[in-house]
């Protein structure tokens, strides 16, 4: 639990550093462990599935929350973001397209939150 919880604070300051390579690291690490923890029974298939098939495209993935839904980060860019929506309509996994918006925190606001 421990790791777990660390996983949060370092994912913070990847974000913070841009080191997106580092966030998909956590990122798996996040639902490797808690695959570990909780075995595939309680994560069930389909949740199991779609972490899986983001990672058969070098992908990270994670749970966003419960199951149900899972975060992909494409660090390679757009011919992997291709190559993650044909994997996932292979696969019966619907995609829906994420667009983050710039922080409305001020650098001095960014930095107290190291």
């Amino acid at each position: 639990m421990k790791e777990v919880a660390q996983l949060a604070p370092d994912g913070h300051k990847a974000l913070l550093q841009k080191d997106y390579a580092e966030l998909g690291k956590l990122m798996n690490r996040n639902y490797d462990l808690r695959r570990q923890m909780f075995g595939d029974d309680v994560l069930g298939s389909v949740n199991i599935k779609m972490v899986e098939v983001a990672r058969s495209v070098g992908a990270s993935s994670k749970f966003t929350g419960s199951g149900g839904a899972v975060v992909v980060l494409c660090p390679d860019g757009e011919a992997q973001v291709e190559l993650l929506h044909k994997a996932c309509q292979e696969a019966g996994v619907v995609v829906q397209p994420i667009k983050v918006a710039p922080s409305v925190l001020t650098e001095e606001e960014l930095a107290s939150l190291y």
